[in-house]
């Protein structure tokens, strides 16, 4: 039996304990044959998974400049260290395609294998200009205009940062701006045992997982937005096979890394890292007083 004194759940059986917790594969059914040892080749894959992590390199837009100043990049807390770390640049009116846009290259082994552009109007202003063209007619404005060389599920930003050798724990954000902020808030520049990087949305592919394992990181701190519950425990799922795994969880979900202050920062580290079954746990005693 357990039962939880914060929300007043209880379950009485392993079974309905398992099931709440997301956990059914802990389940030893009557069928379930635990005295025959396992015989080797059950522990051994059928398949050879072949990982594809080749990767082309990429040309940066036409009239690309790095920056070391941009109000877009100002506003969002960049300093000195950020220019320096992370290059950023745009290509001006030069580039009409990309003329309101700041540039990110992504770096793989020291190669430019594609970019992440930015537009720099604030998320309203381009809805609202999208929301006019579809009625009069006209182009969109995309937020974000990546590169098409090479798959995003194959790329980490900020993956040469990774030390082989040295860097043992990896911290994962959805975006580039997080990875940025959270370099800069922690200190994390010249560290050479944690490093950030940035997955290009809530999702991790095999490559990616890879790529973290050929450099030898033992322990993935997932830090994806706190409103992704869902997404958080599936990824957290994908990555216990192969890492220590503990998950970032956010006070405030509505938050993004570089939106939080440095004190909110260390406090979610230092008093709200969990494993994942911490996690679920205690979202699901969250869901309970929700519901009561």
């Amino acid at each position: 039996m357990a039962h939880c004194f914060s929300c007043g759940a209880s379950t009485r059986t392993l079974e309905q304990l398992l099931e709440l917790i997301g956990r059914m594969d802990l389940m030893v059914t009557p069928t379930t044959d635990i005295v025959t040892p396992l015989e080797n080749r059950l522990l051994i894959p059928l398949e050879h998974i072949e990982i594809d992590d080749e990767l082309i390199g990429a040309e940066l837009p036409d009239f690309y400049k790095r920056t070391f100043l941009h109000p877009y990049l100002q506003e969002r807390g960049f300093i000195f260290d950020d220019y320096e770390y992370f290059p950023v640049g745009t290509t001006g009116k030069l580039n009409l395609r990309y003329a309101d846009y700041v540039i990110f290259p992504v770096i793989d082994k020291g190669v430019t294998v594609g970019h992440a552009a930015r537009h720099t109007w604030p998320k309203t202003d381009i809805d609202r200009y999208n929301r006019k063209v579809k009625c009069s007619g006209g182009y969109k404005i995309l937020r974000y205009r990546n590169s098409t060389d090479n798959d995003f599920s194959k790329l980490l930003y900020n993956y040469d940062a990774i030390r082989e050798g040295a860097t043992d724990t990896v911290i994962l954000t959805e975006g580039i701006i997080d990875a940025i902020a959270l370099t800069r808030k922690l200190e994390l520049y010249d560290n050479p045992y944690i490093s950030v990087v940035a997955t290009f949305g809530k999702k991790i592919s095999d490559v990616q997982i890879f790529k973290l394992q050929s450099k030898g990181i033992g322990t993935v701190v997932i830090g994806y937005d706190g409103d992704a519950v869902e997404t958080i425990k599936r990824t957290s799922e994908r990555l216990k096979p192969y890492f220590d795994v503990f998950i970032a969880d956010i006070a405030n979900a509505g938050k993004d890394w570089d939106e939080m202050s440095e004190k909110e920062i260390y406090e979610t580290f230092a008093y709200r890292l969990m494993t994942p079954i911490e996690y679920k746990l205690k979202k699901v005693q969250e869901r309970c007083r929700e519901n009561s």
